[in-house]
């Protein structure tokens, strides 16, 4: 069985400690691939949640002094419950705050999967990089940073941009897959973490395949919506329709994915 009948059949429970502005979205586009969401912030819970949870997803993009207190406190629950993480560090460039916070989060905790553009990805390994909000630089040598990202941080760089790298334990793989449409509504990204955090579900070192499997698959989905979109509102209804639709069969004739 593949990975995408497997989160159907099994509906795996993602906590979800995310940006605020996406929330919504999120947990329809997880309920539409077949997950289920829980939008959970409580440390008092959490002990109770990840001891059933597939995945914890933590986004920081509306990062505050309480929630980064509490989300590192989830995450250390999640590892002393064997709770696979994946890891947001939304625009991580953007203040010292941010990048603080980050540093501490990756000595702290030990993460599954680490997810993020090209800037943000380079931000963790350079603190004097810059971003401004959540843009990525588009001329930086995006399959270095994925490289160097995983030797030194020791866990599962995904960097997505027009191209998407994924790094794991000396393995490269570009995904070519995708549409512009993504970059014309907010929290593409921050659900493309959700639904990683699906397809590992449970797995504290999931297969490159696995991971490459669940990013190819929504951006299949994101091609299908792009063709009937009109423009960025028809999208986001399309993109939880395709989401809901979405094949393994569409997944093995349209994939675009090489080792590099």
């Amino acid at each position: 069985m593949n990975n995408l009948e497997n989160v159907r059949q099994q509906h795996p429970l993602v906590i979800c400690y995310t940006n605020d502005v996406v929330k919504h979205f999120t947990a329809n586009g997880l309920l539409s691939i077949g997950a289920s969401p829980a939008m959970s912030e409580a440390p008092e819970e959490a002990v109770e949640f990840l001891q059933v949870a597939g995945a914890l997803v933590i986004n920081i993009g509306t990062l505050t002094k309480h929630s980064a207190k509490d989300m590192l406190e989830i995450a250390k629950i999640a590892n002393e419950e064997s709770t696979p993480i994946v890891f947001d560090p939304v625009a991580v460039g953007a203040s010292q705050f941010r990048k603080a916070f980050c540093q501490q989060f990756l000595q702290e905790v030990d993460v599954t999967v680490i997810k993020g553009n090209a800037s943000e990805i380079l931000t963790l390994i350079d603190s004097q990089t810059t971003m401004k909000g959540t843009d990525s630089n588009t001329t930086l040598d995006v399959v270095t940073i994925a490289k160097k990202a995983q030797q030194l941080l020791q866990t599962t760089i995904v960097i997505t941009g027009e191209t998407d790298v994924i790094a794991h334990e000396g393995k490269i793989l570009k995904l070519t897959n995708g549409t512009a449409m993504l970059t014309r509504i907010t929290g593409a990204g921050c659900l493309l973490g959700g639904i990683i955090a699906s397809f590992v579900n449970k797995q504290l070192e999931p297969k490159i395949d696995d991971i490459a499997e669940a990013v190819t698959i929504y951006n299949i989905a994101a091609e299908h919506a792009a063709q009937v979109a009109d423009g960025p509102g028809s999208f986001l209804t399309q993109f939880i329709d395709a989401l809901y639709n979405v094949t393994y069969d569409d997944y093995l004739t349209q994939w675009q994915v090489k080792e590099v």
